[in-house]
């Protein structure tokens, strides 16, 4: 297996199966109440190659016997004078899940951050979604705010 931060010529192979991941996770996890079209996070994965260039945007993938078996995406931004590490997505697929990769990618993301002089690591994530709240929990993470939505 080969892991390590990707560049757009690396992804553009497993272009649109990031298209279909990225949907699976915003409609799972983020918008179940929504009915979110393919274009939504095809126009974001599109623009992925642009994020990478301008050098806040970076890509950790994992590829087994040709195939991406997962990833993680994250960006860096300043907040309030804070250098932040921020993720945006993250996806191991069913086959490779259970293997410890989902941590492994969060791991190199935080290195990645440190190299890059972050002093703050954050994420949102559904509250529903245990797999990534032991993640989180494990690699010592701290709930800051909660989002609350209601209906009109």
């Amino acid at each position: 297996m080969w892991t390590g931060w990707m560049t757009w010529e690396q992804i553009l192979p497993f272009k649109e199966q990031i298209i279909d991941w990225e949907l699976e996770v915003m409609v799972k996890y983020h918008y179940p109440d929504k009915s979110i079209p393919r274009e939504y996070p095809e126009s974001r994965v599109n623009n992925l190659k642009e994020y990478l260039e301008g050098g806040t945007t970076f890509f950790w993938g994992a590829i087994e016997d040709g195939k991406l078996i997962g990833y993680y995406w994250g960006y860096i931004s300043n907040f309030l004078g804070v250098m932040r590490w921020n993720t945006r997505s993250n996806y191991i697929s069913e086959e490779a899940r259970g293997k410890g990769l989902g941590q492994r990618s969060y791991e190199e993301a935080l290195l990645k951050a440190k190299e890059l002089g972050c002093k703050e690591a954050v994420s949102m994530y559904a509250s529903f979604n245990k797999s990534a709240a032991h993640i989180y929990d494990k690699l010592g993470y701290d709930i800051s705010r909660i989002e609350v939505i209601k209906q009109i």
